[in-house]
């Protein structure tokens, strides 16, 4: 039968843990693998959900004049515009006073 002395068991086991638990890339690369999952796990339930929900149908009607297709619903499109600088997108005041310095004098003659 093997026989271990009970200082070299100790060092064994001391050793043991320092290499599992002193190799930090070793959890780091677990913790990756349980976020990729998680987030796998996620999109998946996600796709599931949408998958599930009914989808509407519309009828398209050609014009006879013209041969294009129309919808004869009303119908809204919904837009996700999130945060907007209403200033921002106003136009300008610029007065339209015309001086005489060289840099704004046209080249008509």
């Amino acid at each position: 039968m093997l026989r271990i002395q009970p200082g070299h068991a100790l060092l064994y086991a001391a050793s043991l843990g320092l290499l599992v638990f002193g190799n930090r890339d070793l959890w780091e690369k677990i913790r990756e693998e349980k976020r990729t999952k998680e987030a796998t796990r996620k999109q998946a339930e996600e796709a599931r959900i949408a998958s599930s929900e009914p989808f509407e149908t519309q009828v398209l009607v050609r014009n006879p004049a013209t041969g294009d297709l129309r919808n004869p619903h009303t119908y809204f499109r919904t837009m996700h515009v999130g945060r907007v600088n209403f200033k921002a997108l106003r136009p300008a005041r610029t007065s339209g006073t015309e001086t005489n310095d060289d840099e704004n004098a046209s080249d008509t003659f």
